[in-house]
């Protein structure tokens, strides 16, 4: 009996705190906190330093470091919502070696279907604070 408590606050645990000890409610709190925890699925192309698939965050935010934060938050929030091609074309060939299909037929897919326009503005402002 003394085991499955054990597991069972184990278990419950795990669910409401994240890496680091940041708690769901910390999250939910927290404007950036939440924006990040959202963008968790940007990871699978987009890293902040590295190389992935896609450029990196901080190559995204060095490229329009001369842009206006109000037109950033707008072009991320299009870029985001409804995707975008062509504008990473030139730094994917310098950057990225692929090896299967085409590297013109990579963009980024629309996220509508699965951010609302909250959420993705919880991302953006959450992109925008890398910059600091």
């Amino acid at each position: 009996m003394k085991k499955l408590i054990i597991i069972l606050l184990g278990i419950t645990f795990s669910f409401n705190t994240y890496a680091g000890g940041i708690s769901l409610e910390d999250v939910n709190k927290d404007p950036i906190l939440k924006g990040k925890f959202l963008a968790k699925h940007c990871s699978w192309c987009h890293d902040i330093n590295k190389k992935l698939v896609a450029p990196p965050f901080k190559v995204i935010l060095e490229r329009y470091k001369n842009v206006p934060e109000e037109t950033l938050k707008k072009q991320f929030f299009e870029a985001i919502k409804n995707g975008s091609r062509g504008k990473w074309a030139d730094w994917m060939k310098k950057n990225l070696k692929i090896k299967m299909g085409k590297l013109d037929e990579m963009y980024m897919p629309p996220q509508k279907p699965y951010y609302n326009d909250e959420e993705i503005k919880l991302i953006v402002n959450w992109l925008l604070s890398l910059k600091k």
